[in-house]
């Protein structure tokens, strides 16, 4: 597991969003289980839940695609590896005290961050800018490699 899936990557493989193909893709590309880290397990459903308030899916929508990433979970296709989650917050700290006020990053990109450096993830997937920016400052690969057409979330 050498891979590390932002949550926007992997929430958009259970609710259709405009580039859920290509997020699809690159998770396809990965192979075996994906990382489900601790952020991952409030960030996945609280997503989900954030899109029926926001009006973008309905509650069978909604149900459906919690439905679905439950049943990941369950078949192992999301997996959590064995990590110092403390040791996630202390290397995400480090980073943003080293480069948010540069660029704008959130906690949570941190921790996304930290979590991927503490589990020996090599590469880190994001379709976000500022995350993207963030990954490659702590020294992670990252995928997709274009740029063109990637926001900030």
């Amino acid at each position: 597991m050498s891979i590390y899936f932002d949550t926007g990557i992997l929430v958009k493989s259970y609710v259709l969003e405009a580039d859920s193909h290509e997020a699809i893709a690159l998770i396809e590309s990965a192979g075996d289980a994906l990382i489900h880290s601790h952020i991952h397990a409030i960030e996945i459903p609280n997503a989900i839940r954030l899109k029926r308030f926001r009006g973008e899916l309905t509650k069978a929508q909604e149900t459906a695609a919690l439905r679905i990433y439950k049943g990941d979970l369950d078949a192992g296709r999301l997996a959590r590896p064995d990590y110092d989650l403390a040791e996630v917050f202390n290397q995400a700290e480090r980073l943003s005290s080293k480069h948010s006020a540069e660029i704008g990053s959130r906690s949570l990109d941190w921790l996304h961050i930290g979590a991927a450096l503490e589990i020996g993830c090599t590469i880190f997937a994001s379709l976000d800018e500022r995350q993207r920016k963030a990954a490659a400052l702590a020294g992670l690969s990252l995928i997709p490699s274009r740029t063109k057409g990637i926001r900030n979330s």
